[in-house]
């Protein structure tokens, strides 16, 4: 399993939360973003790691998020959680030219204009609205966090080569910071010489 998706769905169910049953959301009773006919358990009954298994098979596998880069896969798994496994994989492969940073930008762009879109056709969406701009904002933002730490993420690990690149010139200036010292001042001796004796040949 990727190590990144036991912190995804920790996000994904702080954003889902407990037991509801709104009469205006099309869902139904749900428990930890799970829906009644999701499982064979009462919904009510559902425990944390009944939910992970659910995540894990019906989300996270089949939108096979463990080949995707860091930061991509949370805002799949979290997009297909939120409107469904179809439609994750639609956008996914409709952004396919771009990847890292920039594909979580389009991914993100596209799914706040697909819940606007939504909301405005479906007034009884609307006080939803609100509540699903702030988990995309939410999304978007840790989804970047991850693709900062994953190598083939694509600017941003330009970032990340700089800083390894910064750190091991640190180090070395560090490990032989005397020899560069006396270095400098043979250099600057040797330079002095030669200007000096410059100077008086053209006398």
């Amino acid at each position: 399993m990727r190590a990144n998706f036991n912190d995804c769905f920790n996000h994904v169910l702080k954003d889902e939360g407990g037991y509801t049953n709104d009469p205006a959301d099309s869902g139904g009773a749900t428990n930890l973003g799970i829906t009644q006919k999701e499982t064979t358990k009462d919904v009510r009954t559902l425990t944390i790691a009944d939910a992970r298994d659910i995540y894990k098979t019906k989300y996270w596998d089949a939108c096979n998020c463990d080949n995707l880069s860091s930061g991509v896969d949370y805002t799949v798994f979290d997009y297909a959680v939120n409107s469904g496994v179809g439609r994750a994989r639609k956008v996914l492969q409709q952004f396919k030219d771009k990847k890292g940073v920039a594909l979580i930008d389009a991914i993100n762009d596209e799914r706040t204009a697909f819940l606007q879109a939504l909301a405005t056709r479906r007034p009884k969406d609307q006080k939803f609205l609100k509540g699903w701009m702030n988990r995309v904002t939410r999304v978007r933002a840790y989804s970047k966090t991850l693709a900062g730490h994953d190598p083939v993420s694509g600017p941003v690990a330009g970032t990340v080569v700089a800083t390894t690149a910064g750190t091991v010139v640190n180090n070395y200036f560090h490990n032989h910071e005397y020899l560069i010292i006396a270095g400098a001042i043979a250099l600057g001796v040797g330079i002095w010489y030669v200007v000096h004796k410059l100077r008086n040949r053209n006398v």
